[in-house]
């Protein structure tokens, strides 16, 4: 609305010479501006965000949100199949979510055209909306990926081991030390088995009749079970080295606009082919597993939401709704994809800074070469850089001091972070050090961490890479002896580790 620029009173003016004049030359000067200052619009297509989620199995229940300013939307078309047949009316909108319910009963791709009808006209939206054969209760595990069932099975360092001889012949001790340095290189703030997880979910998926009587179902299949465990453990490493130690999947480069629009392009054709695929989920704190089973995607916004199966949660068996059913967002609409996750579980959001596809192959070909090379060139790296390793495992207290005292490391709950040449990860309680070789220090280990499952404390283990000269210097020390009140101190040198 125009300001009124005249005075309310006529009456003369009483203020000094040249006053009145002056005001009635600002008012002139105001409406002259306020006639040239464009008019604020709002751009009502692009203000209204219509999005797809579900937190279903198959087929799924699907929500569409509608958010934007309020009342602006009167009423909404739905065509589900997009072939010009207007199957729902929404005259009466209430929150957010538009449409609640389950429009399509078999797996394949369709394309679903909305209309959102305004007081500026009518505006469409269009979505793929594709999705495999996945039922909660059937075809997860009863069980999940938490401490309980770490627990249960036996240490990593131990699994791996066993695992590499197997598939290699056997190993020397440096071999399965650098083999150990280098696995614990790629995981983020958990080992877990998540890759044991989906990839032991896509296979008996994909091949029902072998899961193992007498079970109906993966759902069934019993946490105990001994040749269950080896069976994930040894493909967590066998998919973990097949991809990521050896270089075929890159972690540790950032992944660009065209890297990621690659992986999503083989996750989007394998969804419309009928077959759930498992996925790497790559941040800053964590290298993730699941099996994405569908996705939707918003053509107006350029948006993909996947459709993915988690493992933290147990006992999910309701298909119309479980926690463990994430939907990841990735927005490719921008130069730089923004890729957003909120945790159902966590009740929190997270931002992956990649996602790759991962084919579970019936076997795979693991030439000796392969390790050799993967081993070879970490020795060289740890003896050209002169930086030793250490790595602790169960402990809850762990740390590193200088000759002044300072910290580096953890003592549950605290991190120390007095040390910058010390590098420190703390991987579930696992712990990794990695320091100047040619300086002394003092390595301090308290409290072993109790096992609820075997009512037992859990062994401490310590290994040791040390480089001298054109060579390196391993230590490995299992069942330490760890105590909960009193500090165990080790002299850490050149030399390598040993007690005070």
């Amino acid at each position: 609305m125009m300001p009124r620029i005249l005075p309310k009173s006529k009456r003369p003016c009483t203020l000094l010479p040249g006053t009145c004049t002056l005001l009635i030359m600002f008012n002139t000067f105001t409406l002259s501006l306020a006639q040239t200052i464009p008019v604020m619009t709002v751009d009502v297509n692009e203000s209204l965000h219509l999005d797809v989620e579900s937190h279903s199995g198959t087929p799924p229940v699907l929500e569409f949100v509608l958010k934007g300013p309020e009342g602006t939307v009167r009423f909404l078309s739905f065509d589900f199949e997009s072939d010009g047949t207007h199957d729902l009316l929404i005259d009466e909108i209430h929150g957010e979510v538009v449409f609640r319910g389950v429009p399509f009963r078999k797996p394949g791709l369709y394309r679903t055209t909305v209309y959102l009808y305004t007081g500026e006209g009518r505006f469409t939206r269009e979505f793929n909306i594709a999705y495999t054969d996945f039922v909660w209760g059937r075809d997860n595990f009863r069980f999940a990926n938490d401490g309980k069932f770490e627990d249960a099975g036996d240490f990593v360092s131990e699994t791996l081991v066993e695992w590499a001889e197997d598939r290699f012949g056997p190993l020397s001790q440096e071999q399965q030390v650098l083999l150990l340095s280098v696995m614990y290189d790629i995981y983020k703030g958990s080992i877990g088995r998540c890759y044991g997880f989906t990839g032991e979910q896509i296979y008996y998926i994909n091949n029902p009749e072998r899961i193992p009587s007498p079970y109906g179902s993966i759902y069934w299949m019993g946490e105990k079970n001994r040749e269950l465990f080896r069976n994930m453990d040894y493909v967590q490493n066998d998919l973990v080295f097949a991809n990521f130690l050896s270089g075929k999947i890159n972690v540790k480069e950032p992944q660009d606009r065209e890297g990621l629009l690659r992986e999503l392009d083989v996750i989007k054709r394998s969804i419309e082919q009928g077959e759930s695929i498992i996925i790497g989920y790559l941040s800053s704190r964590m290298h993730h597993s699941m099996v994405v089973y569908g996705y939707f995607e918003n053509l107006f916004r350029n948006k993909i939401t996947l459709l993915t199966a988690n493992n933290w949660e147990r006992e999910q068996e309701n298909n119309t709704y479980s926690e463990d059913a994430e939907n990841i967002v990735i927005e490719l609409h921008q130069n730089k994809p923004r890729l957003s996750w909120y945790d159902l579980t966590k009740k929190r959001y997270r931002y992956p800074k990649g996602i790759f596809a991962v084919r579970r192959e019936e076997q795979y070909e693991l030439p000796f070469e392969n390790l050799e090379n993967l081993l070879n060139s970490a020795a060289r790296e740890i003896i050209e850089s002169d930086r030793a390793v250490i790595m602790v495992e169960k402990t809850e207290t762990a740390y590193m001091t200088d000759g002044e005292g300072n910290k580096r490391g953890y003592s549950k709950p605290k991190y120390y972070r007095e040390i910058d040449e010390v590098k420190f990860k703390k991987i579930d309680y696992n712990f990794i050090f990695e320091y100047p070789a040619g300086e002394e220090y003092r390595l301090v280990l308290k409290k072993r961490r109790y096992n609820k499952e075997r009512d037992e404390y859990k062994k401490v283990n310590l290994f040791a890479i040390v480089p001298r000269g054109d060579s390196l210097q391993t230590m490995v020390m299992k069942d330490v002896p760890v105590q909960d009140e009193i500090e165990l101190v080790f002299l850490v040198s050149r030399d390598g580790v040993r007690p005070e």
